[in-house]
């Protein structure tokens, strides 16, 4: 029997699982970084691991402290926590060593070429159809040449030289293959200001933090043999690799802060009304999948059944109806009381509600709606009016059901007088005796009962759709129904 975990091999079954994700804080956290986070601390959690978090932010012309916090504050939305965290900033004192000994042993040398001149070999090597745009000539600088550029005061960068021989890539979800070496130029790995980049500073932590393997973006497969070859020529411990397909939008094009902005973004959808539980399911379902009928997952679900081996090798597309559904799904399956939390910030957002104290009717509210919410904003649309009678009628509606003609307007404005003076009598106001009322008058007049409702619903809400009528009635109250009855009748 195997007992070697899932999507690992044999030599990791024996190490605990460490794992990382390392996210830029050049922005919000993307759909896709927020699905490589959740990969990881699923892999982690499953085999009772480590998850790391690790801040990349080397590019500190674009790395924001408020990028950084609404990275940790998405996270922790989600429910992906972490076991150990690092700022790569803070560590410029350990990658200058290893920069020290790669120096030193003739695996990096300085290169001390401009601007201008690295866009004219760019431009050669273009000309002379070269797949390297690097020509490695500063490999070979005398020391006069050196003085030279030092004391024109050029800056040099750190390039690493790379093998000669082919690079073995070995992948989880993609296979293994052979990088042929002269596909890969001398890569810079120390910015002309001193700062390590990404692939140094990546691989490095890989190693010191004892990652045991890196499950990433295949936007990434580029940098892999780079990162590799940093690792052979230092001597550091390679990870497994592990790169899962990319998010596509239903063009086929990749999910990208450029062509989709906020759609992209993970505190959007917070900021909408979707909930944490909907959006790890949806995610989690980028890419990975456990059969070909269970859609639905718990955390506790997913932790259970995560495997390396099930994520597949073609892009997954992200098909917001389906989140949407899922969002729905979610907000149905809590209960009136727990809905209510989760709607009050909107309302108060909105401005519509200053003051919580009376919950029985805010719960009342939430259980009219019942199942007609996509995400926890639609409250605000669809209960406006319980709040205010500052809204508009909807012209369509009041086409349909108030009528276009003097003799049909004269028809509801009839309607709506008797009704009013119906419920102004009525010896109690609940859904009962309301509905057995209004439908004795209209029983007795020979008046459809939709045309008498729809005429009364938007009198009192401005839509000719929403919840059960006799619902709202009741949670505007007598005193609110009887003053805006009026007021429709006047805009008749």
């Amino acid at each position: 029997m195997n007992d070697t975990p899932s999507g690992t091999t044999t030599s990791a079954v024996n190490d605990q699982i460490r794992v990382r994700m390392a996210p830029s804080p050049t922005g919000y956290l993307h759909i896709g970084g927020a699905r490589t986070a959740l990969f990881n601390w699923l892999f982690a959690k499953h085999h009772n691991g480590t998850f790391i978090l690790r801040i990349d932010d080397t590019d500190m012309a674009r790395s924001t402290d408020e990028s950084m916090h609404e990275i940790y504050e998405a996270l922790k939305w989600l429910g992906i926590d972490w076991n150990e965290h690092y700022v790569q900033s803070e560590r410029r004192s350990v990658y200058d060593g290893y920069v020290q000994r790669l120096l030193e042993s003739g695996n990096a040398y300085h290169c001390y070429c401009t601007p201008e001149e690295l866009e004219a070999i760019r431009t050669q090597a273009r000309a002379d159809k070269q797949p390297r745009s690097y020509d490695g000539r500063c490999q070979h600088l005398t020391s006069e040449a050196v003085q030279r550029f030092v004391a024109e005061g050029r800056k040099p960068t750190v390039r690493i030289k790379m093998p000669d021989r082919p690079i073995r890539v070995d992948d989880i979800v993609l296979g293994s293959r052979n990088i042929d070496p002269t596909t890969l130029e001398d890569e810079v790995i120390v910015r002309s200001n001193g700062m390590p980049n990404y692939n140094l500073t990546s691989i490095i932590d890989d190693a010191e933090m004892r990652i045991t393997h890196v499950i990433r973006g295949t936007e990434h497969l580029n940098n892999t043999p780079k990162q590799i070859a940093i690792a052979n020529a230092l001597g550091l411990k390679v990870p497994q690799f592990a790169h899962i397909p990319l998010v596509l939008d239903s063009s086929g094009r990749k999910m990208s802060k450029r062509h989709h902005g906020d759609l992209v973004a993970v505190n959007r959808y917070r900021e909408q009304g979707y909930l944490p539980e909907a959006m790890l399911n949806f995610v989690v379902r980028l890419g990975w999948s456990y059969d070909d009928k269970q859609e639905i997952f718990s955390v506790d679900e997913l932790i259970e059944k995560f495997d390396l081996a099930r994520i597949g090798k073609s892009g997954s597309v992200f098909d917001i109806k389906k989140l949407e559904w899922l969002n729905s799904h979610y907000i149905n399956q809590r209960s009136v009381p727990a809905r209510t939390d989760a709607v009050i910030p909107f309302w108060q957002k909105e401005g519509l509600l200053n003051s919580t104290e009376d919950r029985n009717w805010l719960e009342g509210i939430v259980a009219a709606v019942g199942e007609r919410l996509t995400t926890l904003q639609d409250i605000v649309p669809q209960t406006r009016y319980f709040f205010t009678d500052e809204f508009e009628y909807d012209p369509k509606a009041v086409k349909k059901w108030w009528g276009n003609s003097e003799e049909k307007r004269q028809k509801t404005t009839e309607i709506l007088t008797h009704i009013s003076q119906i419920l102004e009598k009525i010896p109690q106001f609940d859904i009962e005796t309301i509905e057995a009322a209004i439908w004795k008058y209209t029983d007795e007049n020979n008046i459809k009962r939709v045309a008498a409702m729809q005429a009364l619903r938007i009198a009192l809400t401005g839509a000719s759709f929403g919840p059960s009528l006799f619902d709202i009635v009741v949670l505007l109250g007598k005193d609110e129904v009887l003053k805006r009855i009026p007021k429709a009748i006047d805009h008749l």
